[in-house]
């Protein structure tokens, strides 16, 4: 296992899985200015790791995270937040569109930035006390740049309730609202999200990143032209030699099992 250093992250890689675990426990995690720039940096280095196939995202202590940190965006005027938040865009977009699958453990309370990780994540396991929320309303701040995530995976006015409200929801709410695949017991996620990461890297890399491919563009396009971009992402993913090597070696066994010679 190698461990990458760094002061607010801690990197686990352990081929085909790399951990990367937010660690400011005394804090509960924040998204502060310091850790954007490593997760950053981070997430970029391991993109570029071929024995890398699933990343998993966990927070040190009790919890996910806590969202912003608030003692940064005191000191920082209305300007200096938003040239600060481009930092948390390129975060945003980099997983978002990241070429690994990404899984959330959510090990206690997701709130705020720490919700939005949740949401950037193609999959999320979390454990039975954990929640989720987006309580900056209640601080007069305007949940916005969440919301172009969950239009896309969940029901819009189950949004509305929780950015509405400011108020956290329980991983079994989550669950039901689709915000995560599973719940698992308290102190398991990492654990759970690890079994999940093993099944998904028995499969092609290649094969993976076009289906992520797929996915994250057809989710703005019309029907029509969607479903005629996914045959020609198909077409482009059979033309990979491994492919053709997995079919060889799958008709090699099937004639094997007929002529047991």
């Amino acid at each position: 296992m190698r461990r990458d250093n760094h002061t607010r992250l801690i990197v686990k890689r352990k081929p085909p899985i790399a951990v990367v675990t937010l660690h400011e426990p005394g804090k509960r995690n924040p998204f502060s200015p310091a850790l954007v720039h490593e997760m950053t940096g981070a997430l970029t280095d391991l993109a570029n790791d071929d024995a890398i196939v699933v990343i998993i995202f966990t927070g040190s202590g009790s919890a996910f995270s806590g969202g912003a940190d608030l003692r940064e965006m005191r000191k920082a005027t209305a300007l200096e937040d938003r040239g600060e938040y481009e930092h948390i865009l390129t975060l945003n977009k980099l997983i978002w569109n990241y070429p690994k699958v990404t899984i959330s453990a959510i090990n206690g309370p997701a709130l705020g930035l720490g919700a939005n990780l949740v949401g950037w994540c193609d999959l999320a396991i979390a454990e039975e006390r954990a929640t989720l929320g987006y309580p900056e309303v209640r601080a007069g701040i305007a949940s916005a740049t969440v919301i172009p995530v969950l239009l896309r995976v969940m029901g819009r006015k189950a949004m509305n309730e929780m950015l509405f409200t400011g108020r956290a929801i329980s991983a079994a709410e989550a669950h039901c609202l689709g915000l995560v695949n599973r719940v698992v017991p308290d102190g398991t996620s990492v654990a759970a999200a690890a079994e999940l990461a093993l099944e998904i890297a028995r499969n092609e890399p290649h094969g993976l990143a076009f289906t992520k491919e797929v996915v994250r563009t057809v989710t703005d396009m019309e029907y029509h032209k969607s479903i005629e971009y996914a045959r020609d992402i198909r077409v482009i993913s059979r033309l990979h030699p491994r492919f053709q090597a997995r079919i060889d070696k799958y008709l090699s066994s099937r004639e094997a099992r007929k002529d047991p010679q």
